[in-house]
């Protein structure tokens, strides 16, 4: 079955596909009251599903969200950048996903979402990893086992649901924490599975070690860089941004 098309650049997509975003702050870049755990219904026909980190919790929410009606999967957030060169902030547009067991999903991008989004970089290849990737020579081996250029948790999980029913897929993730910045090693001690902070298995977590500090500091400085992205790729895909070629700059904080 082929992808859902813009008719014109900053229309929605003409399926009614559901997006599947793991984090709380992911999902707001559409606009709306945050709705974890459940899906939540868009305009034009479509579904947010914030289902929380990991393969599993988006697997489940692809099935509930496919039952509602979604005829396409979108796997929407942040990502790892193992290619130097990705900075934060940078919209990657995967045209394969895979897995760590070697499992390869096609995310083909339909030419008019690519001139709706120009700030996208194509990448050949995005790898869905069991936990958050580290330092940078986890990231580099990364890149090297599986030419991937972007790593996150989620998107192999929904892709293969997505094969598995006979639908579409699209990958669109933005560069949270780029080649060069290692991701706190405490960190998911601390975080809730929607990726909000809990105060005192954070602090707990982090202890007195200055770098994990500043490394989770970089972390919030690179998310900010991500949010304007991310609010205009979820305009565009949805409708809601009805000028195509807008600077990310301009989009909805």
């Amino acid at each position: 079955m082929g992808l859902g098309v813009l008719p014109q650049s900053g229309r929605p997509l003409e399926a009614p596909y559901g997006f599947v975003v793991a984090l709380a702050a992911e999902a707001r870049a559409f606009g709306r009251p945050v709705t974890l755990g459940r899906p939540r219904a868009l305009h034009a026909g479509q579904w947010l599903g914030v289902s929380g980190m990991g393969a599993e919790r988006a697997r489940h929410m692809a099935r509930d969200l496919i039952s509602r009606g979604a005829r396409g999967l979108v796997s929407f957030g942040t990502c790892a950048g193992l290619a130097p060169g990705l900075a934060a902030g940078t919209l990657v547009l995967p045209r394969a996903v895979c897995d760590e067991h070697g499992a390869s999903y096609e995310a083909p991008w339909p030419p008019a979402l690519i001139e709706a989004l120009p700030a996208g970089v194509p990448i050949d290849v995005l790898v869905s990893v069991s936990r958050p990737v580290g330092g940078v020579a986890d990231k580099a081996d990364l890149l090297h086992r599986y030419g991937a250029w972007a790593a996150d948790m989620e998107s192999a999980a929904l892709a293969h649901e997505a094969r598995e029913h006979g639908l579409p897929f699209l990958a669109v993730r933005v560069v949270v924490d780029p080649f060069d910045a290692p991701v706190p090693e405490g960190l998911m001690r601390g975080l809730d599975a929607w990726g909000r902070p809990r105060v005192g298995a954070l602090l707990a977590a982090l202890g007195i070690d200055a770098r994990q500090w500043r490394a989770l500091l970089r972390l919030g400085r690179d998310f900010a860089k991500a949010r304007p992205t991310l609010a205009h790729a979820a305009g565009v895909l949805t409708g809601r941004c009805p000028t195509a070629g807008a600077s990310a700059g301009k989009a909805e904080g």
